[in-house]
């Protein structure tokens, strides 16, 4: 075994006590939570640098879930593993480390905090030293998210620099979006168990057809209870629509087409009707 592979070491670190504070830091980098964060901070800080964090955070998640099924790297020994969340997924590149640069990355690029971006740097390690603790990723998986994530970042900052985002209208960039889901739909390295999420690639495109300029009043006491329900409708939102898509047995393109739709409806809901729900009490804006 080699020094990329080696968790021999991990056994003798933990302690109960870590054990609970690595599992919980891991949870930050699984869906229900990044959905769920997404949501409020679209809600409570800004709908614009959530959208871009969301569509930044969706474009590296299919990018992960296409590496992983692409190689399929086992993970390590299942006698190590502490996270009974992984399923049946792959271990090369670790997603929790990918995701936790991107999402926490990005947003300490956009708000240009001393502090926040050490509290960032911070808690990117701690997620990607979390895979390691739980037994679920070894130091090559974890290593190659981070490369992989900081690359996706420095990707972005050269759109920033040349201004991409701006030359090119809404109705382009929904056709980029589009073209490149069909391009990783066609050539998805799917197999049994492991095939591309539909229901995913309807979250992203409708997450940036819904994406609006909208906020709510200035009180940040009201908006803080604003969020908080808000997001409760999106978790319940959430659950309804897992369960619908579970409970039907389509197949083949209505499939397909079910489930994009419900994804698309989902982040339609999130993004614009729930902040025109509250408009209409002319509590947003």
């Amino acid at each position: 075994m080699n020094f990329w592979n080696d968790l021999s070491w991990v056994e003798g670190i933990r302690t109960p006590f870590l054990n609970f504070f690595f599992d919980t830091v891991s949870l930050a980098g699984y869906g229900t939570f990044l959905i769920l964060f997404l949501a409020f901070g679209y809600f409570f800080w800004s709908p614009q640098r959530f959208s871009r964090a969301a569509m930044l955070l969706f474009i590296s998640a299919l990018i992960n879930g296409f590496l992983k099924d692409l190689f399929q790297d086992p993970r390590p020994d299942i006698e190590l593993m502490l996270d009974p969340r992984t399923g049946t997924s792959y271990g090369w590149p670790s997603g929790h480390a990918q995701i936790a640069v991107t999402l926490w990355g990005l947003l300490a690029y956009e708000l240009k905090n001393k502090f926040i971006t050490i509290a960032a740097v911070i808690f990117i390690f701690l997620v990607a030293f979390s895979r390691l603790y739980l037994g679920v990723h070894d130091l090559g998986d974890v290593f190659a998210g981070l490369l992989i994530g900081g690359l996706i970042l420095l990707l972005w900052h050269f759109a920033v620099i040349y201004g991409l985002y701006e030359k090119l209208s809404k109705f382009a960039w929904l056709s980029i979006i589009i073209s490149f889901q069909i391009l990783i739909y066609a050539f998805y390295p799917s197999h049994e168990g492991h095939e591309i999420n539909i229901w995913f690639l309807g979250v992203m495109t409708g997450w940036y057809i819904g994406s609006s300029n909208i906020i709510f009043i200035s009180n940040q006491a009201i908006n803080l209870i604003l969020s908080i329900c808000s997001i409760a409708g999106v978790f319940f939102a959430m659950v309804f629509i897992t369960q619908l898509e579970n409970s039907l047995e389509l197949s083949g393109f209505i499939s397909i087409l079910f489930s994009y739709s419900l994804g698309l409806f989902f982040s339609i809901l999130v993004t614009w009707v729930i902040p025109r729900f509250w408009n209409l009490f002319n509590l947003a804006k």
